[in-house]
C-alpha cells in the first residue's frame, strides 16, 4: 500500500513538471499601449557613420512581426532582416548602410501591436543624421472637413514631377499626420528647400495609403523654404468626400460662326465607357457659356469627364436636330447618300473635349480648343402612322388607365360598354 501511494505522489510530481505554467483564467485584460522608449541611434543624432542596424526598445514584449510592416524611413531604406530579442527589442538589419550627408526620418507606424494584440494608437517620427547638422526648416497646416477637423489625416511632401512623370509616380520625400486638432508638422527640412507639392488626405483605416473612397486632394500651392525663410504655414486645407461634385470653370473663348447661344454638359468617362454619340438630348446638366466671361459648369461628378459644348441655333436650349437652313451652306459631303436638295436635318454644331479629371468639391479651370464646331447628319424617326378609323375609335373609349370604359353589375359581371353621352346619368 506504501508502495503505491508513493507511485501516485511520483506521477502527479511528473505531471507538473510537465505542465505549462498559465496565469489563472479572469484576470485583467492588458488595456496598456505598448510605446518606444528607446533607440540606437537616438532621436536627432548627427554626424552617423556606417549604419546599418537600427535597434528599437519597447514598453513591453511586442508581437514578433518583420520591421518591413511597422517601421518606414525617408528617403527610404529597404529592410533585410529583424531579429527580436527577448520579444521587446528589435533589430533591424538594413540591406544598405544609410547614405552619406543625409536626414532620415524613421517612422513607427501606428498600430503596431504587443503580444496581447493591443496597438498603439499613434506613431512616432524622429531624424537622425548621416550629416553635419538636423535641419531646421518647417512647414505646418490644418486639415478640415465639412467644418471638422480631420484627426485622421495623413500629408505626403512631394519634389515637382518631370513632365514625364505625375508626382505621385515620385517617392515620398516625408510623410506626417494629423493631431486631434487637424494640425500637421513638417519638421527636419532643408533650408533653403522646395518647391514641394503636399498631398493630403483622410485616413480612416489608417494604412496610411489614399483609397479611392477617401477623401484627398493636392494642396493647391508650392511649398518652398527660403534661408530668411524657414518656416512656412499651409494653411487650412478643406478635404471634401469622394463623391462630391466638383465645377468646371470654362475661361472665354471665341464666338463660333453660327447665331445662337453656346451651351455645354458634362458626361463621366467609366472604364467601360465606348465613347460618345452625338444624338438628340432633351435632358442634362446644360450650362449657359458666355464667351467674353468665365463660365461655370456645375455638379460636375468627380473624375474622368468629357465636355461637350453645342451652339444653340434654334434657341430651345436643348440639343437639337435642326433643319439645314438654321446653319447656312451645307457641303454634300454631309448629306446621306441619295438625299436630294430638300430640306436635311442636323445635329446642332457641337465640340467634343475629352480627359477632364474633376477634383471632388473644387473648381477646375479649363480653356477650350481652338478647334471648328463639328456638324453631323441626323435622320429624325419617321412620323407616327394614323391609325384607322376603327382603332381610333376603340382607342378613345380607353379611359386613363387603359382600360374601356364599361358597367359593371351587383356581382361584377359586365354588362355593356357605356357611351359618352349616358355616363353621369
Amino acid at each position: 500500500m506504501a508502495a503505491g501511494l508513493v507511485l501516485v505522489w511520483l506521477a502527479a510530481l511528473l505531471l507538473v513538471a510537465c505542465a505549462v505554467v498559465e496565469p489563472p483564467p479572469g484576470g485583467p485584460v492588458d488595456a496598456i499601449r505598448p510605446h518606444l522608449e528607446f533607440m540606437i541611434p537616438d532621436s536627432a543624432s548627427t554626424d552617423l557613420k556606417v549604419v546599418e542596424t537600427i535597434n528599437l526598445t519597447f514598453s513591453e514584449k511586442m508581437d514578433r512581426v518583420s520591421a518591413a510592416t511597422w517601421l518606414h524611413f525617408f528617403p527610404d531604406q529597404r529592410i533585410r532582416q529583424t531579429k527580436w530579442h527577448g520579444a521587446k527589442r528589435a533589430e533591424v538589419i538594413l540591406e544598405y548602410p544609410l547614405p552619406a550627408d543625409t536626414v532620415i526620418v524613421v517612422e513607427i507606424a501606428a498600430g503596431m501591436r504587443d503580444a496581447h494584440k493591443v496597438a498603439n494608437r499613434r506613431g512616432r517620427r524622429y531624424p537622425i543624421s548621416t550629416g553635419a547638422e538636423i535641419p531646421s526648416g518647417r512647414i505646418s497646416g490644418v486639415l478640415v472637413m465639412a467644418d471638422s477637423a480631420v484627426t485622421n489625416g495623413v500629408v505626403e511632401l512631394y519634389d515637382i514631377p518631370p513632365d514625364t512623370l505625375e508626382y505621385f509616380q515620385q517617392n515620398i520625400l516625408r510623410r506626417t499626420v494629423t493631431d486631434n486638432t487637424g494640425a500637421y508638422t513638417f519638421d527636419w527640412l532643408p533650408v533653403p528647400g522646395g518647391p514641394w507639392l503636399l498631398r493630403a488626405f483622410a485616413d480612416p483605416n489608417g494604412d496610411l495609403r489614399p483609397g479611392e473612397k477617401e477623401a484627398q486632394r493636392l494642396l493647391p500651392d508650392t511649398l518652398s523654404l527660403s534661408v530668411n525663410v524657414s518656416e512656412t504655414v499651409a494653411g487650412v486645407t478643406t478635404l471634401f468626400p469622394a463623391n462630391t461634385p466638383g465645377r468646371l470653370l470654362v475661361a472665354p473663348f471665341a464666338s463660333p460662326d453660327y447665331t445662337g447661344g453656346a451651351m455645354a454638359w458634362t458626361m463621366p468617362i467609366s472604364e467601360e465607357d465606348t465613347g460618345w454619340v452625338p444624338v438628340p438630348l432633351d435632358r442634362a446638366n446644360f450650362a449657359s457659356l458666355d464667351p467674353l466671361a468665365e463660365s461655370p459648369v456645375a455638379a460636375v461628378q468627380p473624375g474622368s469627364n468629357r465636355l461637350v459644348v453645342f451652339i444653340d441655333v434654334d434657341g430651345d436650349s436643348l440639343f437639337s436636330g435642326v433643319p439645314d437652313s438654321l446653319l447656312g451652306a451645307i457641303p454634300d459631303s454631309l448629306r446621306y447618300v441619295g438625299q436630294d436638295s430638300v430640306t436635311t436635318h442636323f445635329l446642332e454644331p457641337w465640340l467634343l473635349v475629352e480627359d477632364l479629371f474633376i477634383d471632388p468639391g473644387l473648381d477646375t479651370a479649363m480653356e477650350l480648343p481652338a478647334e471648328t464646331y463639328t456638324v453631323t447628319p441626323w435622320q429624325p424617326p419617321p412620323p407616327q402612322p394614323d391609325l384607322p378609323d376603327s382603332l381610333t375609335a376603340a382607342a378613345d373609349s380607353l379611359d386613363s388607365m387603359g382600360n374601356l370604359d364599361r358597367e359593371f353589375s351587383a356581382d361584377g359581371d359586365t354588362t355593356r360598354s357605356v357611351p359618352e353621352a349616358e355616363k353621369g346619368q
